[in-house]
């Protein structure tokens, strides 16, 4: 029998997230099954709990349950409580014609099918474990780094794995439809996409938005008309980036502000607007003004070919070719006309694995979905294999909870985990938060 207390939290409109849970426990059988009944006393058997569905309509289809000894398929409709049916106007919606079982955690009236049926009705609230109530709700109002963290030392660590992997794949997928989304955006060509992400990665997190209006405004074929020219490659960038706007001291800038006066005429650029990039509260190594000056250096590497990028597996390789070093006059200076000590601005080796593991990655997985060419999807699988995790606030989080990120294939799996379902209360979608729940069935 239930307590008082998780009776009432569960039936309280304030808490919504009973629904959600019911049809969890009624998918995967968590309620006691012997003896089941229907409220008016008819015996109930599940064949086929059915499978929720995230639709509109009924929560659960193509389930089966034999009442009475008379076999019914059809779908499954779960409330709090009965009197929900008629609040939410399913009486009189045709969809909810074909449910066979109403299943709720406190009966409170009978209801009726559009056609007058009174509707077979199972109450789980005696036949629920405590213990699963108090689970969830601890669950749902968690205040730790992730709503189970201070139940995961009961999970077994060697079943989190697979579930890890599952969840990398769905990160790879989920970006992969943006990538999809910017290719097509992008007439279908391979070289503007890359182009795209590596300018978005190397914004970080701060300046993504501005280096991808960027890229918008700076097309690719403008850029490999003069990418063995550092100079005017420099003073495309800055100026399309809306940086050599202003009067300027030293010789370089001004030099820059004048290829680009003239380049920006020859093809008709107009640049994007200068308050969208940020410098305030970051590194100076990180400032807008060094990232473009290193991403320069990257697209004349790359002469225009970015093939390189996605045509081999070797990550040292990958690593050697986006571990560039910005120009000269960057050794002293982190902004225009404000020198400083000198100090090399090479982009560096963790600098070159967030690139692979945020722009590289995702399109070549993204390429072998729409090309049909899954030796790049598993090459984009291999690459997070070699290359380490990033070092982020979400890692050390987990760190903490002693999920470790040894690569950047579970280091992303471990950023999605927390980002799509943890931050989300998932918890009934989540490998971990099923065997926590799981457990809770004697």
């Amino acid at each position: 029998m239930q307590t008082t207390s998780a009776h009432s939290i569960l039936l309280d409109p304030a808490f919504p997230y009973g629904e959600d849970l019911l049809q969890y426990i009624w998918e995967n059988r968590m309620f006691e099954q012997h003896a089941l009944r229907t409220t008016d006393g008819r015996e109930v058997e599940v064949v086929k709990p059915g499978r929720i569905q995230p639709d509109s309509g009924p929560d659960l289809v193509d389930a089966q349950v034999r009442i009475d000894g008379q076999l019914w398929a059809g779908t499954v409709e779960v409330h709090t409580r009965s009197s929900e049916w008629n609040a939410h106007g399913h009486g009189y919606d045709a969809a909810y014609e074909n449910v066979v079982l109403h299943v709720v955690y406190e009966h409170d009236a009978d209801v009726r099918t559009m056609n007058g049926h009174v509707l077979p009705t199972v109450e789980l609230f005696p036949r629920i474990s405590t213990d699963s109530i108090a689970l969830y709700l601890s669950l749902m109002r968690g205040k730790g780094f992730v709503p189970c963290a201070s139940q995961l030392d009961r999970v077994d660590h060697a079943r989190i794995s697979p579930w890890l992997e599952r969840v990398l794949v769905e990160r790879l997928e989920r970006k992969a439809l943006e990538v999809e989304a910017l290719y097509r955006k992008l007439n279908n060509d391979p070289s503007e996409t890359i182009y795209h992400l590596l300018a978005k990665s190397f914004g970080l997190k701060v300046n993504a938005e501005p280096f991808s209006m960027l890229a918008h405004v700076l097309p690719l074929r403008v850029v490999l008309k003069y990418r063995d020219d550092a100079v005017r490659t420099e003073a495309l960038l800055f100026g399309q980036a809306g940086l050599l706007q202003v009067d300027f001291v030293d010789e370089y800038p001004r030099q820059l502000q004048q290829e680009h006066n003239v380049l920006a005429h020859l093809h008709g650029l107009r640049p994007a607007p200068v308050a969208a990039w940020k410098f305030a509260r970051m590194r100076p190594v990180n400032f807008p003004t060094i990232r473009i000056a290193q991403f320069a250096q990257v697209l004349m590497r790359c002469d225009g070919d970015f093939s390189a990028l996605i045509g081999t597996d070797n990550v040292n390789e990958l690593l050697d070719l986006l571990d560039v070093e910005a120009s000269a006059y960057w050794t002293d200076h982190y902004r225009f006309d404000t020198p400083s000590a000198p100090r090399s601005k090479r982009l560096g080796r963790a600098g070159a694995e967030h690139i692979l593991i945020n722009a590289v990655v995702p399109t070549l997985f993204a390429l072998g979905r729409i090309q049909g060419r899954p030796d790049y999807s598993d090459r984009a699988l291999g690459l997070l294999e070699q290359l380490p995790a990033e070092k982020n606030t979400l890692i050390t989080g987990w760190n903490a909870l002693g999920l470790k990120a040894d690569t950047a294939a579970r280091g992303q799996a471990l950023i999605e985990l927390k980002n799509e379902y943890c931050g989300k209360r998932r918890c009934l979608s989540c490998g971990i938060g099923n065997q926590l729940l799981r457990s809770t069935v004697k």
